[in-house]
């Protein structure tokens, strides 16, 4: 099972082993040779340890002491103060005013670990807390959009509506005209092409449609006339003698 999680750089070197104690004994030897070589990559890496928002504390602190207790293996003890200092140091920029405060409040200007890795859960307990009702506000002024979009929605399939049922009322309305000019229907004599046309060219003719002659054929005359045969009653082309 080890060497299934052995890097390749180390298996090469422990290919030959097969007691699981043996194996990792030389494992145990190589990683925590007590050479400049070894030293000064877990130094690096301890230094490089960066936290990034987001990520969880926990395991940026468990990260953090492991490192120091590997240095501590090979006898490469670091204070408790400039431990603090290097956890300070990992927290990015938005970690500032913790920073700050921590270090402005430090007891004889001396920091502790444990101090440090108390407050830096504390710190990250709160903005989560704090994020929760942003999250909240984040949710209702997206839902507040969405309603807003489908009113406007409805209030334009609505105008659309309200314009076609008028624009369909006009044309029936329309369809009732009969141009006096040509006797086309659905314009009048003033929008008509013909007439245009006609007084372009100065050949306007004879209204087609008389709307004086409509009235009149519309209406019965009735007239009297007293003969000395009698009475006649006259009515458009036709007569009735009352004799």
């Amino acid at each position: 099972m080890i060497r299934k999680y052995i890097d390749k750089s180390l298996f090469e070197h422990v290919s030959t082993y097969t007691n699981a104690y043996e194996l990792w004994s030389k494992l145990e030897s190589m990683i925590q040779k007590k050479t400049p070589r070894n030293k000064a990559h877990l130094v690096r890496r301890l230094v490089k340890l960066e936290y990034n928002d987001g990520q969880s504390m926990i395991e940026h602190l468990k990260n953090f002491k492991g490192l120091v207790n590997q240095l501590s293996k090979i006898e490469m003890k670091i204070d408790d103060e400039l431990q603090a200092l290097l956890l300070l140091s990992s927290l990015p920029e938005s970690w500032d005013t913790l920073v700050v405060t921590l270090s402005n409040s430090a007891p004889d200007g001396t920091l502790t670990t444990d101090t440090i890795s108390d407050s830096l859960m504390n710190e990250e307990a709160r903005r989560k807390e704090r994020d929760l009702p942003s999250q909240s506000e984040a949710n209702v002024v997206e839902n507040r959009g969405r309603s807003n979009n489908r009113m406007k929605n409805e209030n334009r399939g609505r105008s659309k509506t309200q314009g076609y049922d008028k624009s369909r009322g006009q044309s029936k309305s329309r369809s009732k005209i009969i141009c006096y000019y040509c006797g086309k229907p659905n314009h009048k004599k003033s929008e008509c092409q013909s007439l245009k046309r006609d007084q372009k060219n100065g050949t306007v003719k004879c209204d087609q449609v008389d709307p004086k002659k409509k009235e009149e054929n519309s209406t019965t005359v009735v007239a009297a006339k007293e003969e000395e045969d009698g009475i006649f009653l006259f009515g458009g082309d036709n007569y009735l003698n009352l004799a």
